[in-house]
């Protein structure tokens, strides 16, 4: 069962979720009998050790933290008031990991909350597949005003306030076009598939067959009662889709990013499909490829 001040969602078969720690929690309630409030001031991200894991409550600090920063920007959920979005930017310049994990840390270095994520891929920007890499954790407490979440504004280039005027004012002015350089690619559930990396498996009469340097040819098909179908994917190593240049209109992987899922009938940023998104730049192919652990039908707007 989820605690109080727990939010888990099950992605993939793996469960993933946000915990507020015990001494994240203690910390809370020793202001809020205090009068005070608890300067939330940086977000850290890690690789999870190598892996899926579920974090604990007794945690202290991530299992492998791979990069920490200020915060860049902050809402409460609109769909749950004691729900706080706390969203951090990892530069283009560091990269090079899997992110698995996320925290939240006080101004005295205290892990104030911790959640696992899908694996979103930060690659080395001399990779050709670089650029910022927007995380997000959703912390549940008991009294939001208990905290004062302490931002760097100037890490968030582009805010979602911000996309939808810079949206509004390019149609009306097709001036706007030039400054903003934005696009939007529509997608359903159906678009995604497997990786590229992803090869299927080859049956074992067929991989005896080849080993023995056997050809059957079509009597031994129809003896063995047809061709058989290929293994279905099984979802294992996520889904991907290739939006071409002429698409995202993108020119490097210096740009920014908002994903919206598509959920009865309204697109919506605040759900684990779209925040476990990624998109990657390839410099040789100018392709961005979106990754997610679940396939689901969505747009996303690319700016700068």
């Amino acid at each position: 069962m989820t605690a109080r001040n727990e939010i888990a969602v099950n992605g993939g078969g793996r469960q993933y979720g946000t915990k507020l720690t015990v001494l994240g929690e203690a910390a809370i309630a020793g202001n809020v009998l205090a009068g005070t409030k608890l300067d939330v001031v940086e977000i850290a991200a890690g690789d999870g050790g190598g892996g899926w894991y579920e974090p604990s409550v007794e945690q202290t600090a991530l299992a492998n933290e791979v990069w920490r920063g200020e915060i860049a920007a902050y809402m409460l959920n609109p769909l749950n008031p004691k729900m706080v979005d706390i969203k951090g930017v990892i530069p283009a310049a560091a990269g090079g990991f899997t992110v698995r994990e996320l925290g939240v840390f006080d101004r005295a270095g205290t892990l104030i909350g911790i959640c696992n994520t899908p694996d979103m891929e930060k690659a080395w920007p001399e990779s050709g597949a670089g650029g910022k890499l927007d995380v997000v954790i959703h912390l549940i407490v008991t009294d939001a005003n208990a905290l004062n979440i302490v931002v760097k504004p100037s890490l968030d280039t582009v805010s979602l306030e911000d996309m939808i005027q810079l949206l509004a004012q390019h149609n009306q002015d097709y001036k706007a076009h030039a400054a903003l350089g934005s696009a939007v690619f529509a997608f359903t559930a159906e678009d995604w598939g497997p990786p590229a990396s992803w090869v299927p498996e080859e049956t074992g009469e067929a991989l005896a067959a080849d080993e023995a340097g056997e050809s059957g040819g079509e009597e031994d098909s129809a003896a063995a009662g047809g061709p058989e179908d290929p293994p279905a994917y099984d979802g294992s190593l996520g889904y991907e889709i290739v939006i071409p240049a002429e698409a995202h209109k993108r020119k490097s992987g210096d740009f920014s990013f908002q994903v919206f899922h598509q959920v009865d009938g309204r697109y919506i940023t605040n759900t684990w499909a779209a925040f476990g998104t990624g998109a990657d730049y390839d410099e040789e192919a100018g392709t961005v490829t979106l990754s997610s652990s679940d396939p689901y039908p969505g747009k996303i707007l690319f700016v700068g």
